[in-house]
């Protein structure tokens, strides 16, 4: 069983909620996510709309988080609880560090961006493990397929480990930026091999959630999402990168498909 008692685990998500607000809101003089994002665009950032997927990952775990808090799902709460803390400090860690990045980056040096861009990109990696973490553990050990359990806890929880596997790829592309011998990395023809790649991985995350069928929706989801962003009007991205997002979101789309049809056959 979790060690996450429900008064942590509450308290853990108002943490949360308070430092998003602070850094999406600009206040106390911080500068607002959009505001950093806009001074250091990478290949692969989706169009600024596409993040308002925090939205309903947020809402989703505050529903999730007073139905476990409660005592309304004590099974769930010994699988996530722990993944869901996790991942909320990280998320914060990323937070603080990101929030910090000098702005106009030119005025910077590498090693002073790096500073930042590093650990950001240290934390929101871990955070996508420590979710996935949770969201495998709901394939063996959840308990009986439920609409609310399944609404407010396997969706969100795939859907947050889905997207910081999106935020992950930026995140290092970054870094790659910043560090001569890994800036061809950096490139419009590598960013359209990072949307392949972090796509195929997120299918293959997506089937092995064939298990928890919410889960699973969630992941792929975010993937199509990401891609999606990705290949907007909108985003300042390359031809050859919109072209492989948008051919990425369909796979994701597929890929969600096929796990719910595998999920439904195992049920």
């Amino acid at each position: 069983m979790t060690d996450v008692s429900p008064t942590v685990l509450a308290a853990s998500y108002a943490g949360l909620v308070a430092v998003n607000v602070v850094y999406g809101r600009g206040l106390f003089g911080v500068r607002t996510n959009a505001e950093i994002s806009a001074a250091y665009p990478t290949d692969v950032t989706p169009s600024g709309a596409t993040f308002a997927i925090w939205g309903p990952i947020f809402l989703l775990e505050g529903a999730g988080t007073a139905v476990l808090a409660s005592g309304g799902d004590a099974s769930r709460m010994a699988l996530v609880a722990g993944p869901w803390v996790t991942t909320w400090l990280g998320e914060c860690l990323w937070q603080a560090v990101f929030g910090v990045l000098p702005v106009p980056q030119g005025g910077a040096t590498a090693g002073r961006k790096l500073a930042s861009l590093a650990p950001a990109a240290l934390f929101v990696g871990a955070a996508h493990v420590k979710m996935l973490g949770g969201a495998l553990a709901l394939v063996g050990g959840a308990p009986a397929y439920g609409l609310v359990g399944a609404a407010v806890v396997d969706f969100p929880t795939g859907l947050n480990a889905g997207w910081l596997a999106a935020a992950s790829g930026i995140a290092f592309t970054l870094v790659a930026q910043q560090v001569p011998p890994l800036q061809p990395l950096a490139t419009p023809e590598a960013g359209a091999v990072l949307v392949g790649a972090l796509t195929a991985y997120g299918a293959a995350v997506t089937l092995s959630l064939a298990g928890c069928p919410a889960a699973a929706l969630g992941y792929a989801a975010a993937t199509a999402w990401a891609c999606r962003g990705i290949a907007s009007e909108s985003a300042k991205t390359p031809p050859i990168v919109k072209t492989t997002a948008a051919r990425c979101a369909l796979l994701a789309v597929a890929a969600g498909a096929f796990a719910l049809a595998v999920g439904a056959l195992k049920r």
